[in-house]
């Protein structure tokens, strides 16, 4: 006998596997727990954020009613100091419906330190507009070239994403290219974060290269698994449309006089463009995205290369965030391995939230 319909009043069945984005600043680096408030923090799910100091360095992020699969966690260092953080890995609670992401964070020597930190969670799977890609490497060592499961990645213009081992510490991925874009050249927003809990940093080459490196505390080349979101026109969750947001390459490396020149993309202006670095000293910058300027966001930052074949010089981390008139100004702070300050190539990026 076949089933009538179920009755009108009836609950829905549970999403499983909810899409949830979320962008949490942990700002009480030394708090055994804190429930995060004052606009600090936005997720998706039902519920609030919660931060838990679990050991020197070590946090989890409780993302309450934040239950699901897939996806890609990323964390970066807050302060301005040359700390470097890691995400150890993200799993759902076996106690409540919650999704848990734990952040390691290291001192210059690779020794653990309490710091604050950004992390942002996205497992978008349909866009609008633009291009977006997230995956998550499954081995340090893989054998020839490796296609991921589809649990562990996803491409908005569809195929397959697989990465191969060229050495030690360096890595290249693969996935189709870039469609063509009726707004020009598509300039791509990227950004790497080790994942694991001991002292590693990664970060890409140009865009387009699709060449991780990783490195220890040292910058001696170690074989580490990496998340990597890649997209363009959409921000550092995978939304196309909503937020304001922008992007921008900032090429430190080549500094004259107090200017920095890169490329940008900026979702409050046609094309591209809308983005202005200044030099605050040595590897200690200021980016200006124009229209962005809201109460509340969140930005991230990457140390990035230009040269290829060339092992990574270091890391850069946030400094500060805050609204000036209608624009959003960014600091951050980029360091040689060990500590040092250092002119490096920062990618940054920056959303508003909620969208605004």
């Amino acid at each position: 006998m076949l089933a009538g319909p179920a009755p009108a009043t009836a609950d829905p069945l549970p999403v499983i596997n909810p899409t949830i984005t979320a962008t949490v600043w942990a700002h009480s680096p030394t708090t055994a727990e804190y429930r995060i408030t004052g606009g600090y923090s936005v997720h998706s799910g039902e519920g609030d954020v919660v931060v838990r100091r679990t050991g020197t360095g070590a946090y989890t992020v409780v993302l309450e009613g934040g239950a699901t699969t897939g996806g890609v966690a990323h964390a970066v260092a807050y302060d301005g100091g040359p700390v470097f953080c890691t995400v150890a890995g993200w799993y759902r609670s076996l106690v409540a419906p919650d999704l848990l992401i734990q952040v390691r964070c290291f001192a210059a020597t690779g020794i653990p330190v309490d710091s604050r930190f950004v992390t942002t969670f996205t497992n978008v799977r349909q866009i609008s507009q633009g291009r977006l890609a997230w995956f998550v490497t499954d081995q340090a060592v893989p054998s020839g070239l490796r296609t991921l499961p589809a649990t562990y990645r996803y491409d908005s213009t569809g195929g397959e994403i697989a990465y191969e081992r060229l050495g030690t510490g360096r890595y290249r991925f693969q996935m189709n290219r870039n469609p063509v874009s009726e707004y020009g050249p598509i300039f791509p927003m990227s950004h790497v974060t080790a994942l694991g809990g001991t002292a590693v940093h990664c970060q890409i080459d140009p865009p387009d290269a699709w060449v991780v490196y990783c490195a220890n505390a040292a910058g001696n080349p170690v074989d580490a698994r990496f998340v990597v979101t890649y997209g363009s026109r959409v921000d550092l969750l995978g939304r196309a449309s909503g937020p304001r947001f922008a992007s921008g390459v900032f090429y430190g490396e080549d500094i004259s006089g107090t200017s920095i020149w890169g490329e940008s993309y900026n979702s409050t202006i046609p094309g591209f463009g809308g983005a202005a670095g200044t030099v605050l000293g040595t590897g200690r910058y200021q980016v200006r995205f124009a229209g962005t300027g809201t109460a509340y966001g969140t930005a991230f930052v990457n140390s990035f290369m230009t040269s290829f074949q060339r092992p990574p010089r270091g890391y850069c981390v946030l400094v500060s965030r805050f609204p000036s008139g209608a624009d959003t100004v960014i600091s951050v702070n980029c360091y040689a391995y060990l500590g040092v300050p250092a002119n490096l190539n920062a990618r940054v990026s920056y959303t508003t939230w909620p969208a605004a």
